[in-house]
């Protein structure tokens, strides 16, 4: 096999192609969303903390309803629900528009915005992850794993380009409206997916009694523990620096406007790209630790240098090295917590991956908080070394995590 068929392995089977577009479509409307929603917050607002408090909200149904996604995920249709999750953001989407359309927005209807969205995204995540291990050999779900961060880079480069353009040339109430209509599109990509009935995934009341198995075989497996303390790291302390600060830094720091937002993003989308195609051609490399220890350390290195640029071009330069690392250790880290967890219980091992964009929310609150009080700058380079602090403590703490091997979680079952 040459090497970019290798690369693009999972591509071959029919139904991963069909929720490998559904990815393109959420991510999208994901993506979109994150531009305008925040240079919306910044606008009517002129207030950083603000701005992470309308972010943060999306924290809460992120923590609550996680079990709940992993119930259904193992209990249930997963085409099916997976549908069904997407009407919520669709119709709130284009509720919002419609607002804006009628110039009657007011703070509070952003708020529940977030709130409304994310609880339709928690299942989303859910649904979608565990779905790979239904389309696809289980030698190939690191790939495809890996092809979906490209998926989701490729509309995070696109989509806050196109938001940016259109919050310039006709406002943010028809970026809005493109988001409900990508959200209408993963309905129809999920159900072209044609599936065996598996007859284990059926509703039971004991399932109701078994929500939070998830999180205790995360609590007790060392492996599923290791890529859970390892996982909180970016959203807590990296990726907010890009994912909430972003309008903070165009507007005061480069003073770039809508437009100058879109590119930064963007930059963050196309090193994700990279990085994707690289995290699908290393699937199988065997030593796990290895790669997630020289990703975690390119992105907060790539972060510090961002926040001490003077100019745009060379901030963007390094936010395309920082979003190559961040595709390589998520499609790590969310391959090797699925491998790890029983077939019985997939859904709701990870179920708790929805759970890191929470802490994106609340990592979101703290550096609007952090920038506002000591300087956009000087935050994002006092996280990026927290980052790596806690990452050598991981290392240092869990022999099991040194160890970690492909080919044991590929044999495990």
């Amino acid at each position: 096999m040459s090497a970019l068929a290798f690369a693009v392995a999972a591509l071959r089977y029919r139904n991963f192609r069909w929720l490998w577009y559904g990815t393109f479509f959420s991510t999208a409307a994901q993506w979109i969303q994150q531009a305008t929603l925040g240079w919306l917050v910044y606008d009517l607002t002129e207030s950083a903390a603000l701005l992470g408090a309308v972010l943060g909200v999306r924290a809460l149904p992120m923590l609550a309803l996680a079990p709940l996604s992993g119930l259904v995920a193992d209990r249930f249709d997963r085409r099916h629900a997976l549908a069904l999750s997407q009407v919520a953001p669709c119709l709130v989407s284009f509720a919002l528009a419609g607002l804006l359309l009628l110039d009657a927005v007011e703070v509070w209807h952003l708020f529940v915005f977030s709130l409304v969205g994310s609880s339709g995204m928690v299942f989303e995540r859910t649904l979608r992850n565990t779905l790979v291990f239904d389309v696809v050999p289980r030698e190939e779900v690191a790939n495809a794993v890996a092809l979906n961060t490209i998926a989701f880079s490729v509309t995070r480069t696109l989509g806050p380009a196109v938001a940016g353009i259109l919050i310039a040339t006709i406002g943010p109430a028809w970026n809005f409206a493109i988001q409900g209509a990508t959200y209408a599109g993963v309905t129809v990509s999920v159900l072209m997916i044609s599936l065996a009935r598996d007859p284990a995934r059926r509703p039971h009341p004991a399932g109701w009694r078994t929500m939070f198995a998830g999180l205790r075989f995360v609590a007790v497996h060392p492996v599923a523990r290791a890529m859970i303390i390892l996982g909180l790291v970016p959203p807590l302390l990296l990726i907010p620096s890009f994912s909430a600060l972003m309008p903070v830094f165009a507007a005061d720091v480069f003073a770039v406007g809508p437009e100058g937002l879109g590119l930064m993003l963007s930059a963050v989308g196309a090193g994700g790209v990279a990085g994707g195609a690289l995290a699908a051609t290393l699937s199988r490399y065997e030593h796990v630790a290895r790669i997630q220890m020289y990703a975690l350390i390119a992105f907060a290195l790539a972060l510090i240098a961002f926040a001490s640029c003077s100019t745009l071009v060379a901030a963007i330069a390094f936010l395309v090295v920082a979003g190559m690392a961040e595709m390589v250790l998520a499609s790590s880290t969310t391959t090797s917590l699925q491998m790890c967890a029983p077939d019985a219980m997939r859904g709701q091992v990870t179920s708790v991956l929805p759970m890191l964009p929470a802490c994106i929310s609340l990592g979101a609150l703290i550096a609007g908080i952090g920038a506002q009080a000591i300087g956009p700058r000087p935050f994002v380079i006092l996280t990026a070394i927290l980052a790596v602090m806690a990452f050598v403590l991981l290392r240092q703490c869990s022999a099991t995590y040194r160890g970690l091997r492909m080919s044991a979680l590929i044999a495990r079952r």
